[in-house]
């Protein structure tokens, strides 16, 4: 069997998730359910590692003026080329998109989250309530995010934003719109930012954006704060506190003229919901905490907690257990103000 086959048997492969190839050509990959990276007996020359490439991706134009590229696959995963000079070699990170993202049913029957919390969350996104989902890379953000979606009105019309298509969604009035990179032929950058912009003029019933990651930041609160509500995205972050630095961070980068007590106001009224996930030592992804966001003290935002994960070791590897803290969400008085009992059984701890 030659490389180039061997490699596509990787791509093939649905237990692997990601693949490495380095400027060596070493070859490393990772497994789902898998905490390390493993490596191959796979090695692949400059020649192979530009057809595996162009087999997977097309062609891709990599330059001395742009040495790297996000590209996606024919079978829609994830792509991330880079060549001299930035590195001696060719180097390919591959992200398999799933065959199959679970639905939540299948993520509390993985024990990703409880049954309770699971229930809120859908509960909340039925509310319209803007929710961000946080965590590392490789946390399950997307794939949370994308079973959420799922419960989206079938009526509603919806825009998913993207840098990479990995979102799919059932509903039937669903528009796929994605960020591009500038090229060979002189085609300028469209941006998130520009897409979040343009989608406000759409009449969007939902906006989804993938990943929260630059100055769009700005435009999305700022649509949060005068009426565009349900919104669902994601963000890299270590914490549910750090969420809210990391937002302050990229509204600024916006280059508004905002006193940081602005921005967190700001913040404090978009955001209802912030869920953190974390890929645990053993490999698995687990719903860590959900936070509401419940206003501004001074001049810091105020934090509730509604659910949290115990965390220990046990003989049989890591046990995670996930409640309510005993907290109800300051929404559900303004529920109740408008003559609505909300259920109280997501809090009920067994």
């Amino acid at each position: 069997m030659n490389m180039m086959q061997e490699f596509l048997n990787l791509m093939g492969n649905e237990a692997v998730i990601e693949i490495m190839v380095n400027e060596d050509g070493a070859v490393y990959v990772e497994r789902s359910g898998q905490s390390f990276v493993e490596k191959t007996s796979l090695t692949l020359n400059d020649q192979e590692r530009l057809e595996a490439l162009k087999t997977v991706a097309g062609s891709a134009a990599l330059t001395p003026q742009r040495p790297y590229a996000d590209l996606v696959g024919k079978d829609g995963s994830r792509i991330h080329a880079m060549t001299a000079p930035i590195v001696k070699s060719l180097v390919l990170t591959v992200r398999k998109r799933p065959h199959n993202r679970p639905s939540i049913e299948e993520m509390v029957g993985f024990k990703t989250l409880s049954p309770a919390c699971a229930n809120f969350l859908v509960y909340a996104v039925q509310l319209r309530k803007n929710i961000m989902i946080c965590g590392g890379t490789s946390s399950g953000k997307t794939t949370l995010l994308n079973a959420l979606a799922a419960y989206l009105p079938q009526q509603e019309r919806i825009l998913v934003l993207e840098d990479t298509p990995e979102l799919t969604l059932p509903q039937p009035h669903v528009m796929y719109l994605r960020t591009r990179i500038s090229d060979q032929n002189g085609l300028p950058d469209i941006t998130l930012r520009e897409l979040v912009i343009n989608t406000l003029r759409m009449r969007p019933d939902r906006l989804i954006i993938g990943e929260c990651r630059g100055p769009e930041a700005a435009d999305m609160l700022g649509a949060m704060n005068v009426g565009q509500d349900g919104l669902l995205t994601t963000l890299h972050a270590s914490s549910s506190r750090e969420v809210l630095t990391r937002l302050e961070t990229l509204v600024l980068m916006a280059g508004l003229d905002m006193p940081l007590k602005a921005v967190r106001s700001q913040i404090s009224t978009a955001i209802d919901l912030v869920v953190f996930m974390s890929r645990l030592a053993d490999g698995k992804r687990r719903v860590i905490s959900v936070v509401e966001v419940t206003g501004m003290e001074l001049d810091n935002i105020t934090l509730s907690e509604l659910f949290s994960a115990d965390v220990r070791k046990s003989p049989e590897g890591l046990s995670v257990s996930l409640k309510s803290t005993g907290l109800r969400p300051k929404f559900y008085d303004q529920l109740r103000s408008q003559g609505f009992e909300p259920p109280m059984n997501f809090f009920e701890n067994s």
